[in-house]
Formats: structure tokens, C-alpha cells, sequence
């Protein structure tokens, strides 16, 4: 379906995207990696304990199935705010992909 065609489907039924429209102009997604065999990974939580738990356990999974170099563990400041500048850009500068997760 096109664009178009969902934006005037979603107005129709009165929902409002939760996405911010100029998210897209701001940002990108980074490239995609052909492996990850051997990289560095960083593992961002939230500070619960159900996060904690799952990124641990993919963490591991991860290490074991794609032989990690390093895993960087950090959980970001406030659990309902994204993580701060200096915590992305530590993971940026550390790490060659990053999962995150919010658990309950």
C-alpha cells in the first residue's frame, strides 16, 4: 500500500501517527552489516529488570552463535526517556551494532 494511500486510510478511521515527521529528515538508519561474526556489539537497557535479564541472555546468545569480540553493556539514565547523547555516542564509538530492549 502506498504512502499515500495509508496516511488518508489512517485519517479516515481519525488515528495520528506516532512517528515523528521529522524524525526522517534528522536521521537515518545506519548501514547494514554483512556479519556480525567478530564484532563488537552493545547492549543498551532500560533499567529493568526484565531488559537486564533479555539483553543478557541475546548477549550471549550472540557471543556464542557469532563468537562477539566484545559486548558493551550500559542501561540508559531514566527508563521512559531515551538514552542520553553521551550514551549513544559511547556506544557509537564503541560498538559495530547496538540491541536494545524494553522489558517489563
Amino acid at each position: 500500500m502506498a504512502s499515500a494511500d495509508l496516511k488518508a486510510r489512517m485519517n479516515d478511521m481519525g488515528l495520528l501517527s506516532p512517528i515523528d515527521p521529522d524524525a526522517y529528515s534528522k536521521w537515518r538508519p545506519a548501514p547494514r552489516l554483512e556479519a556480525i561474526h567478530g564484532k563488537v556489539g552493545g547492549f543498551l537497557g532500560n533499567r529493568k529488570a526484565n531488559a537486564s535479564l533479555l539483553l543478557q541472555d541475546v548477549k550471549e546468545l550472540l557471543n556464542k552463535d557469532f563468537e562477539l569480540r566484545d559486548g558493551v553493556a550500559v542501561d540508559k539514565y531514566v527508563y521512559s526517556r531515551p538514552a542520553a547523547a553521551d550514551i549513544i555516542d559511547d556506544l557509537a564509538s564503541q560498538c559495530d551494532f547496538v540491541v536494545t530492549c524494553i522489558a517489563d
